[in-house]
């Protein structure tokens, strides 16, 4: 670049990055046509489900007796991947893999493990979050399993899908250090050697490329690797550094306005077109019809902490005047069919996640693009046509 005036520079830079993506996402619609964005997991609606998916799914390709054939190699790469050695975990492996019961909850001791990869001497306990919030010390409990059942060593595994700290929540509150792994990291790199290592078993390989694919989607590491580059060879330029770290620390501020832009706004206009009210505080957003008086249809920000655990469904709302004290209201168990998840006292038609449930950056393209809010537009067509064909009261 040969101009030396900043805003000259930054405008070039931008051009730049524009022209490199509209590049990338023709490339990336010869792929559909192609059909090489087909993906089962997509079509199913399994992204986010944590136990259905992500821990079966784990936990049978790392299970040496798994359908998948190829006996321990995957365990062992995925053992190598943690830092462990790879004969750490030796088959024959204890059956029940995925959701072990454990006992009774406490405060100290039981409940469900996700994932559990032991041979009676060690064991890998891996806790997995996709969206759901950490529960009342979790990895607590899991941890005083572990050194109670496996006193010879064992790894506990706080698996997020970018690497995130567990909560004191869930800690609580001791000094327990669980090992942080990500799906955009770790497993991704795991799956990318078991995909080399099944190369002659196609279905296994197929399917676990299709399931790579989805973690990368997931993560936001899906782009073009040629746009990556052409984007880090723009934005490393020496001219354009500084800018970019000054973009970088307004972050969260640019977007908090790309979902006030992109979904906050478009949902209010929404519901003004259907003659309904809205309401929004910081982690919900609610419509609802004058006559219901303490129901609402909700978007609700499950994590408080970020945007990474976005749930629709038929909620109490929070407008002044209305239903404030949830827990003085009994909730209905009549869960709407529309909806995937049964009712408790915060959903009393139930509810489910979005399938993009995860608001931050990673995302933003979806968020821009409308991917988003009509996702959130299409649910609440059907949540309201379900109570209108049931007669539903809504109090």
């Amino acid at each position: 670049m040969t101009t030396n005036d900043p805003s000259e520079k930054l405008s070039a830079m931008f051009s730049a990055i524009n022209e490199q993506y509209a590049a990338a996402k023709e490339r990336e619609s010869k792929r559909r046509e192609q059909g090489e964005l087909f993906n089962i997991f997509n079509i199913l609606k399994l992204q986010s489900n944590e136990v259905r998916l992500h821990s079966a799914l784990l936990a049978e390709l790392l299970c040496p007796n798994g359908s998948h054939g190829a006996s321990s190699l995957f365990l062992k790469a995925f053992l190598k991947v943690i830092g462990e050695d790879e004969d750490y975990i030796k088959a024959p492996v204890a059956e029940k893999i995925t959701e072990r019961y454990i006992g009774k909850k406490t405060k100290t001791e039981g409940g469900i493990i996700d994932i559990i990869i032991e041979d009676g001497n060690h064991a890998i306990i891996i806790e997995n979050k996709i969206y759901a919030p950490d529960q009342e010390n979790q990895l607590l409990r899991y941890y005083n399993y572990g050194k109670k059942k496996f006193p010879n060593g064992f790894k506990l595994l706080y698996l997020t899908l970018h690497g995130d700290d567990a909560s004191d929540h869930s800690l609580g509150g001791k000094d327990i250090k669980p090992q942080n792994i990500s799906y955009a990291n770790e497993i991704i790199d795991w799956l990318e050697q078991c995909s080399e290592l099944a190369k002659d078993r196609d279905n296994a390989k197929t399917i676990i490329n299709q399931y790579n694919e989805l973690v990368k989607e997931l993560t936001g590491k899906d782009m073009d690797k040629q746009y990556i580059e052409r984007f880090k060879a723009i934005t490393l330029d020496d001219d354009n550094q500084r800018a970019v770290y000054e973009i970088l620390k307004m972050q969260d501020e640019w977007m908090d306005e790309i979902r006030e832009r992109h979904i906050w706004q478009p949902l209010k206009k929404y519901a003004e077109s259907k003659g309904m009210k809205y309401g929004k505080d910081n982690d919900e957003a609610w419509i609802y019809k004058e006559e219901w008086k303490y129901y609402g249809i909700s978007i609700w920000k499950a994590n408080n902490k970020y945007w990474k655990d976005m749930r629709v469904g038929v909620s109490w709302h929070n407008e002044p005047g209305r239903a404030n004290k949830l827990h003085k209201y009994e909730y209905k168990n009549n869960k709407l069919c529309c909806l995937r998840e049964d009712a408790d006292c915060y959903w009393p038609y139930g509810w489910q996640h979005l399938d993009v449930c995860d608001w931050r950056y990673f995302n933003a393209d979806k968020i821009i693009e409308g991917k988003v809010f009509n996702e959130i537009k299409s649910k609440f067509e059907e949540i309201l046509s379900e109570i209108e064909e049931r007669n539903l009261r809504m109090p």
